[in-house]
């Protein structure tokens, strides 16, 4: 149990170290757009049709377990707002994140992991190019900004998913499930998703580029590489959602308190 709680600090620390140096490199080199740009348009590619597929029956799962629920107590009229600001605050970026972890984590590792072991990135090294900023950055920074965008879709899928299947299976007007959203998903809620979205994806490009840039040990290193970056990015998003729901909700209580400063109450 040591041991493993040790080998997490240790990877986390390196990740975060290596991110550090991927942020000091960005910052004192520049020419990355058209790079960022052909990676996120790879990424949202390769995994669009799965982050649209899982949103659709995420939103679908999560209304028919509420309706379930407020059926017995005689309040499916909150039905809208209830899975609304649960699927946007909380289960839709965890359960998407999950999914580009496996996806889009697994392939940036194994093809970094693959240029490591087969001394591709020793190669540039040699010929005086920083492989950091040739090949790290681009994929760093474009897994950040497309996560954001699937997760942004995905959630939208699952909201649109969620109204369907209230009207279709629940027997409730669209019009009533609409009307209750505003009620429990506001401004707040939507920058809590924003939050979360960023931390997850900085998470999934962090950690995947790291486990492919420092793998080793031939063929083998590249699954074990890739194994140990699907763990630990699930390991660290499930960390960061419990830190990050503590932080958030802190905030929110710290800003309702004084919310006769901002003129005004929040969701």
């Amino acid at each position: 149990m040591t041991d493993s709680i040790r080998a997490v600090l240790h990877e986390f620390g390196g990740a975060w170290l290596f991110m550090g140096n991927i942020i000091r490199t960005w910052r004192r080199t520049h020419g990355y757009r058209r790079a960022i740009i052909q990676q996120v348009a790879e990424v949202s590619t390769r995994t669009m049709s799965t982050v649209i597929f899982a949103g659709g029956f995420v939103g679908a799962i999560l209304v028919l377990q509420f309706e379930a629920m407020l059926r017995r107590f005689d309040a499916k009229i909150l039905l809208g707002g209830l899975n609304t600001s649960a699927t946007i605050r909380e289960v839709g970026p965890l359960i998407i994140s999950f999914l580009l972890a496996g996806k889009v984590g697994a392939y940036t590792t194994a093809e970094l992991a693959s240029m490591r072991v087969t001394e591709q990135i020793d190669a540039i090294e040699s010929l005086g190019t920083d492989p950091v900023q040739y090949l790290i950055i681009p994929r760093f920074f474009g897994i950040v900004l497309s996560s954001v965008i699937l997760l942004a879709i995905g959630l939208s899928v699952s909201v649109a998913g969620a109204a369907l299947v209230a009207e279709l299976m629940s027997g409730m007007n669209l019009q009533q499930y609409i009307s209750s959203i505003p009620r429990f998903a506001g401004a707040w809620t939507l920058f809590e998703g924003l939050v979360r979205s960023v931390l997850f994806s900085t998470i999934v490009a962090a950690i995947s580029t790291y486990k492919g840039y420092t793998a080793s040990g031939g063929a083998r290193g590249v699954g074990r590489a890739v194994t140990e970056s699907a763990i630990y990015i699930n390991v660290y998003i499930v960390l960061a959602n419990y830190v990050s729901s503590s932080l958030l909700e802190w905030i929110h209580d710290f800003l309702y308190w004084g919310r006769g400063l901002l003129g005004g109450s929040l969701s």
